[in-house]
Order: C-alpha cells, then sequence, then structure tokens
C-alpha cells in the first residue's frame, strides 16, 4: 500500500468551498516533435502568395492543436513550449521549424485520439500550404488509476475529520504513478496558494497542510485498525 500527500494546482482544481483532492487518476502524458519544412527565400523579393513560409505553417498548427484540445475541455491539455526556427535570420523565410508537444489527459483513449486528430490537422494544414510536416512521438506513458479501496478509505477520512474534498485527476507525473503499476495506491491533494504548482512559485498555507496530514493520519489509523 502506498498513499502519497501531495500540493497540486489549488487555481484549476480547488474552490473556496473546497479543502482536498482525492485523486482518481494520473495524467497520461505523450511528447512530440513536429517538424515542419517549407522553403528558404529572400524576405524582400519573395512574394507573400509565393512562399513557403515553414513558421506560418508551424503557428497555424498550434493555434488549430490549442483549439482542437480546448473544445476537448477539462482535463485535457497540450503545451507546445520548445521550438527552433532556421535558418533563424531577420531577412530570410524560415524553411524548417520545429516544435514539441506536451500532450496529456487521464484516459489512455481520449489521449491517443486527441494525438491522433493533431496529426491529421497538422498534415492537413502543411498540404495546404505547400509544406512538409512530420512528428515523431520521443515519449508516451499511461494513465495510472488510483485504487477504489484506499480512495473510499480517503473519502471516509476526509468526512470524519470535517473535511470537504473533491474527486480530480492529477495533471502532473508523481512517484504515485509508478507505485500504482505494483501495489494499490492513493493519493490526496491540497491546495497551492493561486494555483501556482510545480513552479517556484508554490505554496502551500500551514493550515491546508495540516488538515491534508491529519486526514492522511486518520485513514492510516483507519486502515490499521
Amino acid at each position: 500500500m502506498f498513499i502519497e500527500l501531495h500540493i497540486e494546482q489549488g487555481r484549476i482544481l480547488f474552490d473556496e468551498r473546497i479543502n482536498l483532492g482525492i485523486v482518481q487518476a494520473i495524467t497520461g502524458l505523450q511528447h512530440q516533435r513536429v517538424t515542419v519544412k517549407g522553403q528558404a527565400d529572400h524576405a524582400g523579393t519573395t512574394p507573400m502568395d509565393q512562399r513557403r513560409d515553414a513558421l506560418q505553417g508551424a503557428a497555424q498548427m498550434a493555434t488549430e492543436i490549442t483549439r482542437l484540445v480546448e473544445r476537448e475541455g477539462r482535463p485535457a491539455v497540450v503545451t507546445l513550449g520548445k521550438w527552433e526556427v532556421k535558418p533563424g535570420a531577420v531577412n530570410i523565410i524560415p524553411d524548417e521549424v520545429s516544435f514539441s508537444i506536451d500532450l496529456r489527459h487521464p484516459e489512455e483513449e481520449t489521449k491517443q485520439r486527441l494525438a491522433a486528430a493533431i496529426r491529421a490537422r497538422c498534415e492537413a494544414i502543411a498540404q495546404e500550404r505547400g509544406l512538409a510536416v512530420s512528428s515523431e512521438i520521443t515519449s508516451d506513458s499511461l494513465p495510472s488509476g488510483m485504487d477504489p479501496a484506499l480512495q473510499s478509505v480517503l473519502i471516509r477520512a476526509a468526512e470524519t475529520c470535517g473535511v470537504s474534498w473533491r474527486a480530480m485527476p492529477s495533471g502532473a507525473g508523481h512517484d504515485s504513478q509508478e507505485m500504482a503499476r505494483h501495489l494499490p495506491t492513493a493519493m490526496l491533494f491540497v491546495p497551492s496558494v493561486e494555483g501556482r504548482s510545480h513552479s517556484a512559485a508554490e505554496n502551500t498555507i500551514p493550515e491546508d497542510a495540516a488538515r491534508g496530514a491529519t486526514v492522511l493520519a486518520t485513514a492510516l489509523y483507519q486502515l490499521a485498525y
């Protein structure tokens, strides 16, 4: 048995009436590297309607990838955080652009469906613009479900302590993700101030941390006795 207490995305997942999160599943995550190729030409001598601008194609892909995942709704998220533009000169039309995709969802079927839709949309945009596009999956991890019986124990413990709670997924990876593959695992979240999580600005007030620890201790007592 493994139970983890962690601080997580309070801004998104908590409100003033909810004191504790009981995790149902930890997200699956797929990383891709997308490469778009066009043609380098001079910025002044090439008319706009004759360009094969890799950056403009990649920018359109980025916008439509974001819209696609936004339409799916929470808890689906996508981030395109790393970009490389070649040749990288102020007066040359970019002929090659690569960017990263970080796609996350706690249901594997949904994650893979979104990944396929992203690839299809990128290919369609490339064709419309006379570009070439390729993608490489650099990592792909499965979601991890938390143990239903341990979740029930945590719910009873929260209610015993008079602590409001909400079932929710984890959008970040944790030790529990690996432990869940080998033994029954559960996880508790307490709020971060302004929802800042996994950053230098992360902060949890002592009262929230103490509340989470109390529920955890109560759950451990119930399991022991």
